[in-house]
């Protein structure tokens, strides 16, 4: 039977939010930031198990394994890296892996519908992207160069994809920073814009507000 596999990336060290410990691991509401996407990831209902990517230090301890009962794998140098290995392992111990999602531990808001509505998506599409509309002015470093706004718009987590297409053409040393963008033209992309609230913990100041709406529960 093919399977739905789940990829949690928490190997960074977060050094815009300027902690002695990597931003995952800080506290949210007196509970690890982490724990709230594994525990996101646990009710996703059409997912048939999901890893953890974390830190050299983290995988070797055991800990976090032991702690949320999850399986958890060594990480790379750069995002790229963690997210080939993620890769090597889906392909090394679940050989039967059709579809898989991406998704960041800094992104605590996150709700299981959307990842299971993403995992439908893919019946249709070779990748699901979460977009947000650009709705500020842009600059530009280069000279004589005029951005609009409306020719552009960000890319964020959850990112999802065909598994078998995704291992042929992803490299992590190609200059392209976004997955989907390695694959071919031929493939069919599907722009997700209504995921709201889905707040990367990048500063300090962000915690307030990330706090805020997990009490309140006013995400999706």
């Amino acid at each position: 039977m093919k399977k739905n596999i789940g990829v949690l990336l928490a190997a960074g060290i977060g050094v815009r939010f300027g902690s002695i410990c990597p931003k995952q691991f800080s506290c949210l509401n007196g509970r690890e930031v982490i724990s709230y996407s594994i525990e996101m990831m646990k009710k996703v209902a059409n997912m048939d198990d999901f890893i953890v990517v974390v830190g050299r230090d983290e995988h070797i301890s055991g800990e976090l394994d032991k702690k949320y009962k999850i399986k958890t794998i060594e990480g790379g140098d750069t995002r790229a890296y963690s997210f080939y290995n993620a890769l090597q392992y889906i392909r090394e111990n679940y050989p039967d892996c059709e579809k898989v999602i991406f998704h960041e531990a800094a992104r605590p808001l996150l709700k299981p519908n959307v990842m299971e509505r993403y995992f439908d998506l893919l019946d249709d599409y070779d990748y699901v992207e979460t977009c947000e509309k650009v709705v500020s002015s842009l600059g530009c470093y280069l000279k004589d160069v005029k951005p609009k706004r409306e020719d552009y718009y960000l890319i964020i987590a959850p990112e999802a994809y065909r598994f078998d297409l995704l291992m042929k053409h992803f490299d992590p040393e190609s200059e392209i920073y976004f997955a989907a963008d390695q694959l071919p033209e031929s493939a069919r992309g599907y722009q997700c814009f209504d995921v709201k609230n889905n707040i990367k913990l990048t500063y300090r100041e962000d915690v307030g507000l990330i706090e805020y709406l997990l009490q309140r529960g006013e995400y999706t």
